[in-house]
């Protein structure tokens, strides 16, 4: 074979290979959270279970910094710190008390967080689209360092309180609901999906992916509850149903404003570490902004 032969481009691959490509890597990241959630149902799940979420947010962080997110190096230092601060501080949370004695809730964090990510989210959303619609390009790709703060430092910390609330079954739970949307809309849209409702932040989306991945989550929200799997719901199965759509919605929203930083940083995936599945922010965008708010939601649903 000659020298310009071996150096011809490969074939792109069909859709079907694609998808093919991402079920075997999804497969083989399946069986690892399984193991993952093995190690968080142990007698130190929680500690675990904070340890894990401070590797993939510092992991996270080091990719965002890779794509020149971050307005200057002190952004990054500051939320690296603050990743461990935090943590930290949750770790010693039962410590932390009202001046009756009363212990302070553990969810209280991440209202704050919740509060702060969505507008911000919402922001990043509507400026990329705008400029996608108009043709123009961001003079300053970006963002402010507080906004990274809230949609990658800290988030996943939010595990952390969801185990503690809901024990190593809740936990499960979350992962699935926050991931199982994704896998049906992945799938529902390579098979019927014509409308792209985000052509300008996410064009691999379409309407009919967007509203399977709803109807599933509100529905494996009602079997956790149905199965006994969640306990306690204080609304019934009313508490599936809530926690299932309001996790679905937020973990498309995460996937869009993942989706966003990466077109303003001018990058097709956060990483090359799982292939096609790309890096580890391209895997834990659907926790984002939904892991804040389910565990502000879970004591309000769910009787621990």
């Amino acid at each position: 074979m000659s020298s310009v032969e071996s150096s011809s481009p490969q074939p792109e691959m069909t859709r079907r290979q694609k998808v093919i490509q991402r079920t075997k890597v999804g497969g083989t990241l399946a069986v690892s959270v399984a193991g993952l959630l093995y190690a968080a149902s142990l007698e130190r799940g929680p500690e675990i279970t904070l340890a894990l979420a401070v590797v993939l947010s510092l992991w996270s962080l080091v990719e965002v910094r890779k794509m020149d997110l971050f307005l200057a190096v002190q952004g990054y230092v500051v939320a690296c710190v603050s990743t461990v601060a935090l943590a930290a501080a949750l770790y010693k949370w039962p410590q932390f008390a009202e001046a009756d004695g009363t212990p302070q809730p553990i969810e209280g964090p991440f209202l704050l967080i919740a509060a702060l990510s969505i507008p911000f989210a919402l922001w990043v959303l509507r400026t990329t689209a705008v400029r996608a619609r108009e043709g123009t390009t961001l003079k300053v790709k970006s963002v402010p360092s507080v906004l990274l703060l809230v949609t990658v430092a800290m988030p996943l910390l939010a595990l952390y309180p969801i185990r503690l609330s809901g024990g190593a079954a809740g936990l499960a739970v979350y992962i699935v609901l926050a991931k199982i949307g994704d896998i049906a809309g992945y799938y529902v849209g390579n098979l019927m999906g014509k409308r792209k409702p985000f052509p300008g932040i996410s064009p691999g989306k379409t309407v009919a992916g967007c509203n399977a991945s709803l109807i599933t989550g509100i529905l494996v929200g009602l079997l956790c509850v149905s199965l006994g799997v969640l306990d306690g719901a204080r609304y019934g199965l009313l508490s599936g149903a809530i926690l299932g759509a309001a996790v679905n919605v937020l973990a498309q929203a995460g996937d869009l404003l993942e989706s966003a930083y990466k077109r303003r940083a001018g990058f097709k995936d956060s990483g090359t570490t799982f292939g096609p599945s790309g890096g580890m922010f391209d895997l834990i965008d659907s926790l984002i902004l939904s892991a804040p708010v389910a565990a502000v939601l879970w004591p309000l649903l769910f009787q621990s």
